[in-house]
């Protein structure tokens, strides 16, 4: 008689996946066991009127951020959706073009789809081959110009061990500086990494501030991609995503949703980001809750044999860091189409 062979069990790896959800076994393993444990960073919306700082609300309107990124329905991010975008987009090589299936549907992030989606068009100067921002992005600049444009007087750099510019700390910039940095956190570079602003960061920070045109579908389209190659990372973009898979058919079957962050508003900027030594910043009504004053060292720590020993700086100026190139950054393609 003749021995019936037995089929063997399949493990986890060769267990069948859903081909409507996941456009390969790579692509469920990777939900399985990496991105169904990931958090997001939920997007941020700024409800901000004419009088209520206007620094920040006029900037944010003439870029056109007030439209799109700022300005979604709170309540509206589908998690198994955006899970299954980022699952379904990894690719170790990161090989255009900038499209993932999404439950059939094919869903693109390219730079012109996101400008288009956000209202953010790009218009070059006549004789210009990149904006302003980008330009500025790949000139060399003394970090003093930086550090007077977006911190408080007397305040600049924390430097690293060579006595070069690494980074500032959030209690040392402008409120302006500090609401920026805070909407770049969630909507534009997302990182959960909120203390301090890094050099890339800052460039960001100051070309917003010093009202550079800059290609916001190139940065989010090549801030997508970077997040779906790492394995640790929070989601970024969650309400993005949904709304551009919704916008290309994408059915959602979640019977619940997440909601935004907090929104910035003025009473959320009082409470969190009104530097009291930033005399350009005045609201209405009570100032927050102050402590006792702490007069703290400057906060550019030179090291004696590399640097010379800080001197503090008049009102209108930076604390001093040695001159250097801030060009080449390791960030820089995000932010320099």
């Amino acid at each position: 008689m003749a021995s019936m062979k037995r089929k063997a069990p399949s493990t986890p790896t060769q267990a069948k996946f859903d081909r409507s959800r996941f456009t390969s076994q790579e692509a469920w393993e990777r939900y399985t066991d990496i991105v169904v444990l990931r958090k997001i960073f939920p997007k941020r919306n700024a409800i901000l009127h004419h009088t209520e700082f206007d620094e920040f609300t006029e900037e944010l309107e003439r870029r056109n951020w007030n439209k799109e990124l700022t300005n979604f329905v709170d309540g509206s991010i589908d998690l198994a959706i955006v899970k299954e975008f980022y699952a379904n987009l990894y690719d170790p090589e990161d090989k255009p073009p900038k499209l993932v299936k999404v439950r059939g549907c094919l869903v693109k992030f390219d730079v012109d789809t996101l400008n288009s989606f956000l209202k953010t068009p790009v218009i070059l100067e006549e004789g210009e081959n990149f904006l302003v921002y980008s330009r500025f992005c790949r000139s060399k600049l003394e970090p003093q110009e930086l550090a007077a444009r977006l911190c408080i007087p007397g305040r600049g750099f924390e430097l690293n061990a060579d006595g070069l510019p690494l980074k500032i700390l959030r209690k040392n910039l402008t409120t302006l500086a500090q609401t920026w940095s805070i909407l770049s956190f969630s909507n534009l570079v997302p990182t959960s990494h909120t203390s301090d602003i890094t050099l890339d960061t800052t460039k960001l920070i100051y070309g917003i501030i010093q009202k550079m045109d800059m290609n916001l579908g190139y940065i989010i389209s090549a801030q997508i991609s970077m997040i779906a190659q790492h394995d640790s990372s929070r989601l970024g973009f969650p309400a993005l995503i949904t709304a551009l898979c919704k916008a290309r058919g994408v059915i959602s079957d979640s019977l619940t949703l997440e909601s935004l962050g907090p929104a910035i508003n003025v009473a959320y900027v009082k409470k969190n980001y009104w530097n009291l030594d930033d005399l350009s910043i005045t609201f209405r009504g009570p100032r927050k809750t102050r402590g006792k004053r702490f007069e703290a060292p400057p906060s550019s720590k030179i090291p004696p044999s590399s640097a010379p020993t800080a001197i503090p700086a008049a009102p209108s100026t930076s604390i001093f860091v040695p001159p250097v190139s801030l060009s080449a950054g390791p960030l820089d393609f995000i932010f320099t189409p």
